[in-house]
C-alpha cells in the first residue's frame, strides 16, 4: 500500500462502544429516553454524516535519541521511538480519519437551542465514529501487511502519553504535503484538530513477525479492538 483514500466509508459503531463512551456500565440495557436518543443520533448521522479515511506509507523513518524522524521531519516522542526500535520497524503508515464537520456543527446548533441531551448523544457518537474509523484503518492495514509478510503495530497519536499534542500540526503537514485528503482538516496552534472529531495516527510497519511475542511489552494489546489482529493471534491473547 502506498496510498489509501476512502471518501465515504460505511461506519458501524458497535453498541457496546457507544454505550461505554456515553458512560453506561458494560452490559447495561438502555431503554426509554436514552434508547430513543441513541436511535435518533445514529439515524441523523447515517443521513448527514460525511466520514473519511486517508492513509499512506512513508518513504523513510529513523530514530535518534528520543526523536523519530519520518521522511526527514523530527517528532520528539520517547514512547514512539521505543516502540519503533523494539519492534524493528522499518517504515510507517500515516493516517488521518474524520467523522466530518457536519456532526460537530449540528451538535453546536443543538447546544445553542438548549437541547443538552441531543447535543450530548450526538457529540459522543462523533467520538465513537472516530474510534471506529481508526480501528477500521488498523484492520485493513493489518490485512494488507500480512500479504507482504509484515506486521502493523497498533497506532500511536500526538496527545498520547509521551507525545506532545503540539506536534500534531507537523504530522498533518506530512499527511497533507504528499497526499490528497478527502476532506478539510486543520491543526490549530494548540494541536487541536478542526473538525475536532478527527484523529491523526502513526502505524509502525515491521518484518519481525517471528519475534512478535517480545513486542507485547511495548504494545497495548489488551486495549486493542482489532478482532483479527496478527499480534493477538500469535501471542494467544483473547
Amino acid at each position: 500500500m502506498t496510498e489509501w483514500i476512502e471518501a465515504h466509508p460505511e461506519v458501524t459503531v458497535q453498541t457496546a462502544e457507544y454505550q461505554r463512551l456515553l458512560g453506561y456500565p458494560p452490559g447495561y440495557a438502555m431503554d426509554g429516553r436514552a434508547r430513543e436518543l441513541v436511535a435518533w443520533a445514529r439515524g441523523w448521522y447515517a443521513e448527514h454524516g460525511r466520514p473519511w479515511i486517508y492513509a499512506r506509507e512513508t518513504g523513510s523513518i529513523g530514530t535518534d535519541g528520543a526523536t523519530v524522524a519520518i521522511e526527514g521531519v523530527g517528532f520528539h516522542s520517547e514512547a514512539l521511538r521505543r516502540r519503533f526500535e523494539r519492534a524493528a520497524a522499518e517504515s510507517a503508515i500515516l493516517a488521518a480519519v474524520s467523522a466530518g464537520p457536519e456532526i460537530e456543527q449540528e451538535a453546536q446548533r443543538l447546544w445553542r437551542e438548549e437541547k443538552p441531551d441531543e447535543y450530548y448523544f450526538l457529540e459522543v457518537l462523533g467520538s465513537a465514529v472516530v474510534e471506529r474509523l481508526t480501528a477500521m484503518t488498523g484492520e485493513r492495514l493489518c490485512a494488507q501487511a500480512e500479504g507482504r509478510e509484515m506486521a502493523v503495530l497498533p497506532h500511536y497519536s500526538p496527545g498520547y502519553p509521551g507525545w506532545d499534542i503540539a506536534e500534531q500540526p507537523r504530522l498533518l503537514g506530512l499527511l497533507r504535503g504528499a497526499g490528497r485528503l478527502p476532506g478539510n482538516l486543520e491543526a490549530l496552534g494548540s494541536g487541536a484538530l478542526r473538525p475536532k472529531k478527527s484523529q491523526l495516527a502513526v502505524f509502525g510497519l515491521t518484518r519481525q513477525t517471528e519475534g512478535v511475542r517480545r513486542l507485547t511489552e511495548v504494545l497495548s494489546c489488551q486495549n486493542c479492538s482489532l478482532p483479527a489482529c496478527q499480534y493477538r493471534r500469535m501471542t494467544g491473547k483473547p
